[in-house]
This record gives structure tokens, C-alpha cells and sequence, in this order.
């Protein structure tokens, strides 16, 4: 049973009493559930301030909340065609917006 080898293990090599248990006994942890709340907390909120701070800035900077990828080739030429056609890239328009 590795219950009982990881038991044992644990016994043997860190010689901890609150560790090593009875046979009859079952493993209680002595951590509540709800103690590790704050830590998720924090590390939920440590990987959501990227997105928050950028929508922001993109926000106040461009006025849209968030900005186009110009990664690749094909990207960079729709932004550029959407700026010349409608004047603004972030304005959705269809063809419409193509003067004759």
C-alpha cells in the first residue's frame, strides 16, 4: 500500500512525531481548507494585474481597451488598410466604408 510506505518514509527520514500515526487512526491534516484562501488570493491577483494594468493604459492611451495584434505580416497590412479605408483601425466596418 503506498499509504503506509509514505508513511513510513516520512517517519524514517524526518523522524516528526505529528507525522508518524497510529494504525487505527486515519491522516487528519491539521490546515483547514479555507487557509489557503489568502494565498490563492494573492496569486490570483498577482496574474490578473498584467491584464488589468494594460487594459487601463490601452484604455486611456488609445481609447479602446485593448489594442490590435501587429504580430505578423498579414496583421500589420489590416490595420494599415482599416486605418486608410474607415481612418480609425479600431472601428468595425464593412464595405460600406470603401469610397468609390
Amino acid at each position: 500500500n503506498w499509504v503506509n510506505w509514505f508513511r513510513s518514509l516520512l517517519c524514517s527520514e524526518l523522524g516528526r512525531q505529528e507525522i508518524c500515526f497510529r494504525e487505527k487512526e486515519r491522516f487528519t491534516p491539521s490546515v483547514m481548507w479555507f487557509e489557503i484562501l489568502p494565498s490563492y488570493g494573492i496569486i490570483v491577483a498577482a496574474f490578473m494585474a498584467p491584464t488589468v494594468i494594460t487594459y487601463g493604459i490601452n484604455k486611456l492611451a488609445y481609447g479602446k481597451p485593448f489594442r490590435r495584434n501587429l504580430r505578423y505580416e498579414f496583421e500589420r497590412l489590416s490595420y494599415m488598410r482599416d486605418q486608410r479605408l474607415t481612418g480609425n483601425a479600431y472601428k468595425v466596418q464593412g464595405l460600406e466604408a470603401i469610397k468609390p
